[in-house]
């Protein structure tokens, strides 16, 4: 027959070994959910990233048209005092006129580059926070409690 102590030392040892098991399909499972959260707080910061950058690109275009908005004003002062003093919108007049506008576009160039410009730097925020995303996403595709439940069953 069975020995009593070696019975209970076995069905010790399997309910141990079992309650190990358990744990280590509990942890894997823990992982994964890590891993999961991890990876759609990268796509939401993705996302952000990438409505910022809508938004700068667009920023940039409205800085841009007051600018040039500002210029048409400046310039169109400018005629009404060189008509005022008689002036017949030749020679210097007109070089300060057309330094005027050119000058305006040249600034209104500039703040629609800034605002391109922040646009890039937002998307590839944006592209970056992807990868990272798809990175956990893997990790925990990787998660594998086997080892873990392999050790269980050595010891």
């Amino acid at each position: 027959m069975c020995d009593p102590i070696a019975m209970m030392t076995m069905g010790t040892a399997a309910l141990s070994t079992a309650l190990n098991v358990t744990q280590q399909l509990q942890h894997a499972a823990r992982q994964r959910g890590d891993y999961a959260w991890l990876a759609a707080q990268q796509r939401n910061e993705a996302a952000i990233a990438e409505s910022q950058a809508q938004m700068a690109g667009q920023e940039g275009e409205a800085r841009a048209e007051d600018a040039r908005q500002k210029a048409a004003l400046q310039l169109g002062r400018q005629q009404a005092r060189f008509a005022a003093q008689g002036s017949d919108l030749s020679g210097s007049a007109l070089d300060l006129l057309g330094d005027t506008a050119a000058e305006g576009e040249a600034r209104a160039l500039s703040l629609r580059y800034g605002g391109l410009r922040n646009a890039w730097d937002m998307r590839n925020q944006s592209a970056a926070r992807m990868a990272q995303a798809r990175y956990y996403e893997t990790q925990a595709g990787n998660v594998d409690p086997t080892l873990g439940i392999v050790r269980s069953l050595l010891s």
